[in-house]
């Protein structure tokens, strides 16, 4: 039986990308959803970076790392209802960093559900990411094809191994994909687990979202700006098979969110213990012509494509060659790239498609906002990010 006071939420991550947006739509969506107090987890602390309302008196704050010490954290899950695992190390980084993955990602999300179990934490959403699902075409090509394909449908590794590098042959990015999969299997493998008081049990669920843009990127269209900026913005042609990948708003993945969060309340075989894709009707295209489409919108600048482009088997064995030598000299020189070059090549080269019907079934979901809207709030932000990025490269050399 749910309290008639309300709940009580907690988002970890919750100074993140998605974790602002999420804490966004709890803000607005407080009385529909009964809540009567949002707490926000983080390692910086929470700003509002995203112009919702101010409501110091339903928002606390806390900074605090989940893979921390014990005792303190558990002091901020006391009274919590649900939680919304968003907090993650989000990299893609060459060579990875193993030990950070393991800590941030799987031991930090063991701690948040064994935190949940031991203060009677009834729901657990996690954020998981299509990157868990982004494997080799028939185990052993450069590029993924998933084409309209449900949960059920599309293949994961199985994890034998304890060893996040042991895994790095299976998966197109090296490293974090394992990662986030092993934290998705913590969190869906822990359903249905008996509380400390013995009266209720654990239910969870994993939100797969594809590629995400939106408000508070940091990421995906802004370093490719970065990028650009120093190329007289013209963007690299890299020929292949595929290229045709899905995106999403990060406002709808935040509603998948919700929509998890309402199906664990008022069922118990809808989603629970199950991964699910959240995506929206943002068009599905190559990621070039979506990052013209947000230069565009915001009136900044204009992005073109070069004229020559680069066949993908031969810039996936130059990429080779590049993450070979940057790992054999890393012991001396601990160097690392910021984004795997061969990630970078399997990624615009795949076929990306996913079916979300399990989410319009079980959760009700259809997405809040539609494919123009999200474009232009995207879009304008992106626009003022960037106008507050030279100012700061300008400030930076009158230095």
């Amino acid at each position: 039986m749910e309290s008639s006071a309300g709940d009580v939420v907690l988002v970890t991550g919750g100074s993140g990308f998605l974790g602002q947006h999420i804490i966004k739509m709890l803000l607005e969506q407080r009385k529909e959803l009964n809540i009567k107090e949002i707490r926000s987890l983080d390692i910086v602390p929470y700003k509002n970076k995203i112009g919702h309302l101010e409501t110091p008196q339903l928002l606390r704050t806390f900074v605090a790392d989940i893979s921390g010490e014990r005792e303190s954290l558990s002091k901020i899950f006391e009274g919590v209802d649900s939680v919304f695992h968003c907090a993650a190390s989000v990299k893609i980084e060459y060579p990875p960093n193993y030990e950070e993955l393991e800590r941030v990602n799987i031991n930090g999300t063991r701690a948040v559900v064994d935190l949940c179990i031991q203060n009677n934490v009834k729901r657990l959403v996690y954020s998981s990411c299509t990157s868990v699902c982004f494997v080799p075409f028939k185990g052993r090509s450069t590029f993924a094809a998933i084409i309209n394909s449900t949960e059920s449908k599309t293949d994961t590794p199985k994890l034998d191994s304890s060893k996040l590098w042991e895994q790095d042959n299976e998966f197109l990015i090296a490293g974090y994909a394992s990662s986030k999969l092993r934290a998705e299997n913590i969190v869906l493998n822990s359903n249905g687990a008996p509380l400390q008081n013995q009266l209720d049990y654990l239910a969870t669920t994993a939100i797969r979202a594809p590629l995400t843009y939106g408000e508070c990127d940091s990421h995906f269209i802004t370093d490719s700006f970065d990028y650009l900026s120093t190329r007289d913005w013209i963007f690299p042609r890299i020929a292949g098979a595929g290229g045709k990948q899905q995106l999403v708003y990060a406002g709808n993945v935040a509603w998948g969110h919700i929509c998890a969060y309402k199906a664990l309340k008022v069922s118990t075989k809808a989603v629970n213990g199950l991964p699910v894709f959240v995506t929206d009707d943002t068009g599905i295209n190559d990621v070039s012509r979506f990052i013209q489409k947000m230069a565009l919108i915001g009136g900044q600048f204009k992005v073109k494509t070069s004229w020559w482009y680069i066949p993908h088997f031969l810039y996936f064995f130059l990429a080779f060659l590049l993450e070979f030598v940057i790992r054999v000299a890393y012991p001396y020189t601990k160097y690392r790239l910021r984004y795997s070059p061969r990630a970078i090549a399997s990624f615009t080269s795949s076929m990306l498609m996913y079916n979300r019907l399990r989410a319009s079934i079980h959760m009700d979901y259809v997405p809040l906002y539609d494919a123009d809207s999200s474009a232009e709030r995207s879009g304008k932000w992106y626009a003022k990010w960037w106008d507050g990025r030279k100012l700061a490269k300008k400030s930076k050399k009158s230095s």
